[in-house]
């Protein structure tokens, strides 16, 4: 079986960090508040959001992808600020999600 693979888009006011926190949470079932790994542990949030940050337009940029892994998640991030959550086996069986 394939592992469940998650797509979130943030609002165009909300920043890009707020709506990786939230995904993480949401994939593994838990408030945001319970994450074992803050955003700020694994990446620099504010850089995430200025690098991805829409042109003046309001227009996502479509060049770019990062990639890391929190709270035992895969996450990526693209130029047009879409991101995919893919939680790890191990975190899969803990949480009672698919794998």
């Amino acid at each position: 079986m394939s592992q469940a693979k998650l797509v979130y888009r943030p609002t165009p006011n909300e920043p890009l960090s707020e709506t990786i926190v939230h995904a993480v949470a949401d994939t593994l079932g838990v408030d945001p508040v319970d994450l074992d790994d803050r955003i700020s542990d694994c990446i620099d949030p504010d850089a995430l959001d200025r690098l991805f940050r829409p042109d003046t337009d309001g227009t996502p940029s479509p060049d770019g992808l990062v990639v890391f892994s929190m709270a035992g998640c895969r996450i990526e991030v693209e130029g047009n600020r879409s991101v995919l959550v893919t939680p790890s086996r191990d975190v899969s069986a803990a949480t009672g999600l698919e794998a």
